[in-house]
């Protein structure tokens, strides 16, 4: 018996260091309960060697990003000494981020006593690769399929069997284009159950929202003419779920028996990644435009200046080298914005803070602003001479972009009022303008990054990262910044900044 309990000890080994899954395994009877194991997989995982890993809890693979609310749910299952399946962030030797899909389970003696715990981790970062293997298996199903079930005789429980593995939303579906069978992701994804599908035809289910005569004419054809499609793109206003951009792609089931001749309709949402890509070209046309303005007016104003010098006239010189000048300025404040962005989604700020007067960082962007904007009244009131903590260069930019956005939406109206005041222990800095106004249903998002209000998007130029930034700048200081306006109504654009005492 010993010999065999050492050979079973040994092949239970070999198949966990043979395991593509990382695996460790904890002391629950030492202080911190430290890794006493770990198999290669969890080693190729996290970067770190086997040297690296034993003697230390886990949590050292969290670095600095400890707070999280799934480290609870396993301190709980640990010290209720229950099974539980969590994700959680973790972060290689490198630094490096990545999502780890963690299953631990208690290990008990013979009295019933928890002696140790199996943790088993799976990267899901890898997901990509299994979109890959799905495609792939698409392009294969019907061949899999005419395999496999010449080694099953209930056809239907084995394709069921298979949609339901697929990540994403299948539908079965007849010659007739009645829907035979959907997988759980379908039902999930757009609210329905099943049993009000079944036997439906396509173009009726979901009101009418697949009735797509372009679509059913592939659909039609797959069969008949042994034609699969792919990338179908479909954009609709589906019920219960709104409007979403979905590809199709369909193929022919070749099944022996009563389910010969089925179509695979797979279905993947592109929403999010559509709307992420359409902001990136809005951006990159946007900041391309603004860029060129000021070079356009700068290079015209040195040709002008050119031909002024050859005529020896220098009365015009000072305004088109103060247009150019401004110009350039403008430049400058759209590429210091843009390398904000940068450095603040890096996270890396690098803030310095003094204590300073309000009026320090509000002086200098008062000047700035009003002498681009010089058919504009801007006026200032209140206690100035409050005093906070905070980096003024990055503070004085905040105040530059609501001055900015205030008189450039402002066209019609001229003046600007900015008013300071205390609130509690905080300065309170309001900006007001009698312009164009902001929707509510828009008050939050005019802060996200390259968001700009639908239907300004030709009247008034912009990046849509001046707001973003200063919001960013503003909670890194511990304060809040919010909007109160109508349409037509004009804007107060507000933050709160801490007292320095």
């Amino acid at each position: 018996m010993p010999e065999y309990a050492q050979a079973l000890r040994k092949i239970f080994g070999t198949a966990l260091d043979a395991s593509v899954d990382g695996v460790v395994i904890t002391d629950n009877k030492l202080p911190d309960n430290p890794i006493i194991y770990c198999n290669q997989a969890f080693c190729d995982i996290t970067g770190y060697s086997m040297d690296e890993i034993i003697g230390h809890n886990c949590r050292f693979l969290q670095a600095n990003d400890r707070n999280q609310e799934v480290r609870r749910t396993i301190a709980d299952a640990i010290k209720e000494g229950k099974a539980c399946q969590v994700d959680i962030r973790n972060y290689k030797k490198d630094g490096s981020l990545f999502f780890n899909e963690l299953s631990i389970s208690p290990v008990y003696d013979e009295d019933g006593n928890i002696t140790h715990f199996i943790g088993i981790q799976n990267d899901i970062t890898r997901r990509k690769e299994a979109e890959h293997s799905l495609k792939l298996e698409r392009e294969n199903l019907e061949k899999r399929v005419n395999e496999r079930t010449k080694e099953l005789q209930e056809h239907e429980a084995f394709l069921k069997g298979i949609v339901e593995t697929i990540r994403e939303s299948l539908i079965v579906l007849n010659p007739d284009l009645k829907i035979a069978l959907v997988n759980k992701h379908f039902e999930k994804f757009f609210k329905i159950n099943a049993n009000e599908l079944i036997d439906q035809k396509l173009t009726d289910v979901l009101e009418g929202s697949w009735n797509i005569p372009e679509l059913v004419n592939l659909l039609e054809n797959v069969l008949p003419e042994h034609n699969p499609f792919e990338d179908f793109e479909v954009v609709h206003d589906f019920p219960y779920i709104g409007t979403r951009r979905l590809i199709l792609n369909a193929s022919q089931i070749t099944v022996g028996g009563a389910y010969q001749n089925w179509i695979l309709l797979a279905m993947e949402d592109i929403t999010e990644r559509y709307v992420i890509e359409k902001k990136k070209d809005d951006f990159i046309a946007i900041a391309s435009h603004e860029m060129k303005t000021p070079i356009t007016v700068v290079k015209g104003n040195l040709q002008l200046l050119e031909r002024m010098l050859e005529k020896g006239d220098m009365e015009g010189y000072k305004p088109r080298l103060r247009q150019s000048m401004d110009s350039m300025e403008n430049l400058n404040r759209l590429i210091s914005n843009l390398l904000d962005t940068s450095i603040l989604t890096s996270g890396s700020t690098n803030k310095t803070s003094e204590v300073i007067k309000v009026i320090d960082i509000i002086d200098t962007p008062l000047a700035q602003v009003g002498e681009v904007y010089k058919s504009h009244d801007f006026v200032l009131y209140g206690d100035t001479d409050l005093e906070i903590l905070g980096n003024k260069d990055q503070l004085s930019q905040v105040i530059t972009n609501l001055l900015i956005n205030a008189a450039k939406y402002s066209k019609d109206s001229k003046q600007v009022v900015m008013h300071v005041g205390r609130v509690g222990n905080f300065a309170k800095i309001s900006v007001t303008d009698t312009g164009i106004g902001i929707a509510k249903e828009n008050h939050k998002r005019v802060f996200d990054r390259f968001y700009r209000v639908s239907g300004n998007d030709n009247n008034y130029f912009g990046a849509g990262i001046g707001l973003y930034i200063s919001q960013q700048i503003v909670a890194d200081h511990g304060g809040t910044i919010w909007v109160e306006s109508e349409i037509g109504e004009g804007s107060v654009f507000s933050i709160t900044l801490p007292l320095s005492k």
